[in-house]
């Protein structure tokens, strides 16, 4: 059988982070945040920011003091077996939480708009089976889709912009809503930026790692720009009251924008992001994918198609909006508090160990 193949290039690595990270979850950020930040969501998104540049500098130490070493292996170096196993059970159950989230919040945001007309059930199952399909083949088509996916979406962040005309500057001010309410709700930011563990699975398969370290802070920062831009031209537009009441902020901009000749922007503009979405689901199923086959000692494709129905079950558990949205509130506040924490352990005893092997 052909070996899977999961090389990827710097550039894919860059890609395959911001591609991970941007999905469904922008669209509704400036909602959560302008709920206890108000008009100071924009500054609470951007300080949250901390989260995916602390991931993708532990990635970079992973790779400094132990060079291309798989992330299981690693683990096993210094928790010894049993607690690699639990680190990847840990990750497998994350990742497939938050790979079924995106699904299910895509098939709620599908079915109150351009596919009414389709049952539910059968926009997850279509979701489910292309992810699926592309992720079987491995990390690098995976990592080709999410690099031509990103230049030939890129300019649908700057959609927003044709709406700007109707934005108020009295909006934004004062600036600083309450220093309080601010580092109130820079934890629940963090969930914006999930996903960008993935630098720690897929640093091993770069081809080229010159200047590794400013790859990840290249991606971060691109990750943290498009969505401080986001929130703070939702919160311009709207303002933080009509922001924190509309879930799906970001469509709602698309819905008011007045653009001659074409009638339903807003229609055009979820089909366009659809792939920006199938790319970050995709990223997932190989995560998920991939811890699963550490932990069974299956094959990458094998793994790819049985954890399938999980997802499936998981993602038809989220249905509908505010059913996803109270397991989201119950389960993201432990994830990233142990992500944070196991992150930190584990970049000083990378550093502890790695030093002594100089």
């Amino acid at each position: 059988m052909k070996k899977t193949n999961h090389i990827i290039t710097q550039n894919q690595y860059i890609f395959l982070l911001v591609s991970a990270v941007i999905g469904i979850g922008i669209i509704s950020a400036p909602n959560s945040l302008c709920q206890t930040a108000e008009q100071s969501g924009w500054i609470a998104i951007m300080l949250g920011g901390i989260y995916p540049l602390v991931i993708s500098y532990c990635a970079y130490l992973n790779y400094k003091y132990f060079g291309n070493m798989y992330f299981f292996e690693l683990n096993k170096k210094l928790y010894g077996k049993i607690g690699a196993y639990l680190v990847f059970f840990f990750f497998f159950c994350t990742i497939l939480f938050y790979e079924a989230s995106i699904i299910a919040g895509f098939t709620n945001l599908l079915n109150s708009s351009i596919s009414s007309f389709l049952p539910v059930y059968l926009i997850i199952f279509i979701l489910t089976f292309v992810t699926v399909f592309t992720a079987y083949f491995g990390l690098q088509t995976v990592g080709r889709l999410a690099e031509i996916i990103f230049y030939s979406s890129s300019i649908l962040f700057l959609f927003p912009l044709l709406t700007f005309s109707k934005g108020n500057i009295v909006n934004i001010l004062p600036v600083i809503s309450s220093y309080h309410k601010i580092i109130e709700s820079i934890p629940s930011s963090f969930y914006a930026y999930a996903d960008i563990e993935l630098a720690f699975f897929i640093m091993p398969f770069v081809l080229q790692k010159n200047d590794f370290k400013k790859a990840g802070i290249k991606a971060s920062t691109i990750i943290i720009v498009i969505y401080t831009f986001l929130v703070f031209t939702s919160i311009y537009i709207l303002g933080y009251e009509v922001a924190s009441k509309i879930y799906f902020t970001l469509i709602y901009l698309m819905e008011v924008a007045e653009i001659p000749i074409i009638t339903d922007f807003k229609a055009i503009f979820i089909f366009l992001w659809s792939g920006v979405v199938f790319k970050a689901i995709a990223c997932n199923h190989f995560v998920v994918s991939y811890t699963f086959s550490k932990l069974t000692k299956l094959t990458y494709k094998k793994s790819c198609l049985i954890v399938s129905p999980f997802i499936l079950g998981v993602a038809i558990a989220m249905i509908p909006a505010h059913g996803r949205t109270q397991i989201l509130d119950k389960i993201v506040p432990y994830i990233v508090p142990i992500t944070i924490l196991y992150s930190i352990i584990t970049a000083i005893m990378v550093l502890i160990k790695g030093r002594r092997k100089l």
